[in-house]
């Protein structure tokens, strides 16, 4: 009987939100209470007005986010301020930062939380913005263009095939991530495609290959090692020559230690079926489609098809 009203109150609680107040003002009324205003004031300044605006643009516009603001809607402000804290817009259309709605078991009870994911271009964005890289790049390798690597030393050739017909016929073996700070220093990885598909079958949510590994294998195989790239060999330290912002602090530490998001607490949640956990790409808006065992792609259907 408890439960019963224990569920009515709820529901009844929801409905008087959802009459009384528009989900503006219920956001507005959390920042103000809990202080969280003053956090993104600190962190934006005269653009926190506009970023509070994206969260409530954000949450009207998915059905799972409405769902997660009434559940928990602490866990929407904490996501969107991680992604303030960096200074990265939160529209999924620009691909820099995802605030990810997801199922979560808390105390036995299903719940729809949030949870911030970076994109690519957020990645990136660290990178750039940290002033310490000369030149970074991912790029595949084709056939023919490996001459050796030493995992040692990290000392590595390759002989580049200029023609870019000729180039895009050989399959390809590989992908390569590389920068150069100002300061000189280099750093090198390699990855074979065998590697990669390793990986990818390490982290994958569930029995099959995401959709985006298996509309565009190489694209999400660059991400996973522009990732690895950053977040295992990124610079440790920056000595700033003028008074570091707090996104510039937390830029410096997100590069220093990897740690770019929550993807772990998605691994152990449930995670959605649109979120590639190895990149923190969305990869569709809408829910993904079971594929029959039968219709489901080889890898060597998947990636061996260059």
């Amino acid at each position: 009987m408890a439960t019963t009203k224990g569920g009515l109150l709820a529901k009844n609680k929801t409905a008087v939100q959802q009459q009384g107040m528009n989900i503006s003002a219920m956001l507005n009324s959390y920042l103000e209470r809990d202080g969280f205003k003053r956090r993104f004031d600190e962190l934006l300044g005269a653009r926190a007005p506009q970023f509070v605006s994206s969260m409530v643009t954000l949450i009207n516009a998915d059905d799972k986010l409405k769902q997660c603001f009434n559940d928990a809607p602490l866990t929407i402000i904490q996501a969107c301020l991680k992604a303030a804290t960096y200074d990265l817009p939160i529209d999924p259309n620009l691909g820099y930062a995802y605030i990810v709605p997801f199922n979560n078991t808390v105390n036995g009870t299903k719940r729809m939380e949030a949870t911030f994911i970076m994109g690519y271009k957020g990645m990136h964005q660290l990178a750039c913005r940290s002033g310490v890289y000369q030149k970074i790049n991912v790029l595949d390798v084709r056939e023919g263009e490996l001459v050796s690597f030493n995992r040692l030393t990290e000392d590595i050739e390759f002989d580049w095939i200029q023609d870019e017909e000729e180039r895009n016929s050989r399959k390809i073996i590989g992908y390569v991530g590389y920068y150069r700070l100002v300061n000189g220093m280099e750093k090198t990885i390699f990855m074979s495609k065998q590697e990669v598909i390793n990986r990818e079958l390490k982290f994958r949510k569930g029995q099959y290959m995401g959709k985006g590994w298996r509309q565009d294998f190489d694209a999400m195989a660059l991400k996973t090692v522009y990732r690895k790239l950053i977040g295992k060999w990124g610079v440790m330290s920056i000595d700033y020559k003028t008074k570091p912002t707090p996104g510039m602090v937390a830029m410096a530490q997100a590069i220093a230690t990897g740690d770019f998001d929550d993807e772990e607490k998605l691994i152990e949640a449930e995670a959605p079926n649109n979120v590639d956990m190895e990149t923190g790409e969305i990869l569709s808006s809408k829910n993904e489609e079971k594929v029959k065992v039968d219709e489901q792609p080889t890898l060597a259907e998947a990636v061996d098809n260059k």
